[in-house]
């Protein structure tokens, strides 16, 4: 039973990501302007668009609150499933051995990254705050992705694998992390599109007059941040430290594919990593050239969620020790 909510709990982690993103692509982070609930109610007030309702400055808008509120809804389960895991590892459910301390922490993470949530609305958007959270989804999907990993049972080492090409695992996870908050941060800060519909060029250059001072400007707290408040020149910034990201990122992943082709007991793994990142690559260039579509700029938070689970399974296959 601990495996298989394991699982529903992965995939629920799955969803609230995708729906989080959905969220924020849509405008929809303010969509209700309180916390936990929606102008004071549990569900979007059944009223018109455009009115104001007693005591909340900001007018009411069902379809983005109605985002807001199911990314919530399924937030809470999921942070209701993790419990019943902790609860569950802590009778010794687990087919195999499990420490406490991996569901320890996950639950206290969940609900640190429920307060996060929160703070996403009262704080109005603030990037830094919205990129934490965001990265906090990515953080929790990968906890419960270990532990259920946990649970498939002793290993068989076919090979021994070089210390090196160990490191080079370890520096690929820490460079594509770094390139998911860089993201984010993008994502928060409106700069997606800030050099227009160009690749690889931008605003008509190789490098264009950017503001990078102020692209890694945190902000004070309790201003209103969407739509974003930063110059184009800041914004040029971030678009192009991402795709600087973008590039170390994929040049490390693959060198990692090529230094690892002669394991042949992870060959699957490497073929699941090497599709992820054409499919990552391509959708990041379709979001530039087609204006952010909804439906790709998802996928595109997607596969890159995807992308880092496959590097962790990996990870796991090399680092836990064989039984």
């Amino acid at each position: 039973m601990f495996k298989k909510i394991l699982e529903i709990s992965i995939v629920l982690a799955l969803i609230v990501v995708i729906l989080g993103a959905y969220t924020r692509l849509g405008d929809a982070g303010l969509g209700c302007p309180d916390w936990p609930g929606c102008y004071g109610q549990l569900t979007v007030p059944d009223v018109a668009d455009g009115t104001k309702l007693e005591g909340y400055d900001r007018p009411v808008e069902a379809a983005k609150g109605w985002k807001e509120m199911v990314h919530r809804y399924a937030a809470s389960t999921l942070g209701l499933v993790i419990l019943i895991l902790f609860v569950l590892a802590l009778r010794g459910k687990p087919q195999y051995h499990q420490s406490m301390m991996l569901p320890s922490f996950t639950a206290l993470f969940v609900m640190l990254q429920g307060a996060f949530g929160m703070w996403t609305v009262t704080l109005l958007v603030h990037p830094g705050i919205v990129t934490i959270h965001l990265a906090g989804g990515f953080m929790t999907t990968v906890l419960l992705t270990w532990l259920l990993l946990n649970q498939g049972g002793p290993l068989i080492t076919y090979r021994h694998v070089l210390k090196r090409h160990k490191s080079l695992l370890l520096v690929a996870l820490a460079v594509l992390s770094l390139q998911i908050i860089l993201g984010g941060w993008t994502s928060t800060n409106y700069a997606a599109l800030s050099c227009g519909e160009e690749f690889p060029t931008c605003l008509g250059s190789w490098w264009p007059e950017m503001d990078f001072t102020r692209a890694l400007y945190w902000g004070p707290l309790g201003v209103d941040y969407e739509y974003g408040v930063l110059e184009n020149t800041a914004r040029a910034g971030i678009q192009m430290m991402h795709r600087i990201g973008a590039l170390v990122t994929t040049v490390l992943i693959v060198a990692l594919i090529y230094l690892f082709r002669s394991y042949t007991h992870l060959k699957s793994n490497l073929l699941l990593i090497g599709g992820l990142l054409i499919a990552q690559v391509t959708l990041g260039i379709l979001n530039v050239v087609l204006s952010i579509p909804m439906v790709i700029a998802v996928l595109h938070n997607a596969v890159a969620l995807l992308l880092l689970l496959s590097l962790v399974a990996l990870a796991h296959k090399i680092f836990k020790t064989p039984v």
